[in-house]
């Protein structure tokens, strides 16, 4: 059964890492000043107003998380079908819910005030009242290939060419673990086994540029399968899928990659627990605690900027 805390639960995330290092200010809001926010009754506005800007979206990260979901979604029609969709069949679901988010952002900005959670808002729309023609076609320019690369990946041929070998976890499977008793989330794209090498193997899909944070990224995935299903790490085969660059990158993590994402893991849970005021409730000290970023450029594309830089 549900639960409603005045506090959030205390956890760890790879983003949530990030998260405070960039802006004490914007961590503060996304993980303290939000939460009960998507609440209707006896809750603080402030929190509600909070919980609304957290959930604008930012063309890019928007158009990220479509692509991730058309590809969960194909590749488990592939599981039943046994055959691939088309690049234009893929491309058109895409250009539907960019769409269907550019109607609601335009046209229903009441329904998504009150149900911030159920419909879409775009951080541009929000504060400007018009999308940037200039981003909007960068990114519709690059469904196309986005769509076509991943249908010709390394991943999608491996899975068509050894049906019957391959077995593939659901993605609700692995949604976090514990470590040093903290809940530890983590959002794995594809997980499966390959019955030939007997290797586990994990492929993150990039709709974007690769970053230095990639291999991290895989070695958090990594380690969950070495707590929790008692995989040894020569097991598994990590691979970052790079639709737009059209490559993809694969390797076998060494022991030294999983001691530095612990140390990281170690020395971030450390630093976010100074904003406790309280670590058992996980009650934070007052807003004023938490510092504002020296880089304001970055202030003009914050989802918070009309209630931090009053």
């Amino acid at each position: 059964m549900f639960e409603i805390k005045k506090y959030p639960e205390f956890s760890w995330s790879l983003s949530r890492s990030k998260s405070v290092l960039a802006c004490q200010k914007k961590y503060a809001y996304d993980y303290y000043v939000s939460h009960n926010g998507w609440l209707k009754y006896n809750v603080d506005p402030l929190a509600q107003h909070a919980y609304r800007l957290k959930k604008l979206q930012h063309l890019p990260m928007f158009f990220g998380s479509i692509a991730h979901r058309i590809i969960e979604e194909t590749i488990n029609e592939i599981g039943y079908s046994k055959k691939l969709p088309t690049v234009a069949s893929l491309v058109e679901r895409a250009r539907q819910k960019l769409n269907q988010a550019y109607i609601t952002s335009k046209q229903q900005y009441s329904a998504w005030k009150e149900k911030p959670n159920q419909y879409d808002m775009f951080f541009s729309m929000y504060y400007n009242g018009v999308l940037d023609e200039e981003e909007v076609a960068l990114y519709q320019g690059r469904l196309n290939s986005i769509f076509e690369n991943f249908l010709a990946s390394y991943t999608i041929q491996e899975l068509m060419n050894k049906e019957g070998q391959i077995y593939i976890h659901k993605p609700e499977e692995f949604r976090f673990f514990m470590v040093d008793d903290i809940k530890v989330y983590l959002v794995m794209d594809l997980l499966y086994q390959d019955a030939e090498t007997e290797k586990w193997v994990i492929v993150d899909w990039k709709t974007g540029k690769s970053s230095t944070d990639d291999r991290q990224q895989l070695a958090l995935y990594a380690y969950y399968l070495l707590e929790t299903k008692n995989v040894q790490l020569e097991d598994i085969r990590v691979r970052n899928e790079y639709l737009l660059e059209n490559k993809y990158v694969e390797t076998t993590l060494e022991p030294f990659d999983i001691e530095s994402l612990l140390e990281t893991f170690k020395q971030s849970v450390h630093y976010m627990k100074q904003f406790q005021a309280d670590m058992y409730t996980n009650e934070p000290y007052e807003l004023n605690h938490f510092e504002r970023t020296d880089f304001k450029d970055k202030c003009r594309k914050c989802s918070y900027k009309e209630l931090c830089l009053k």
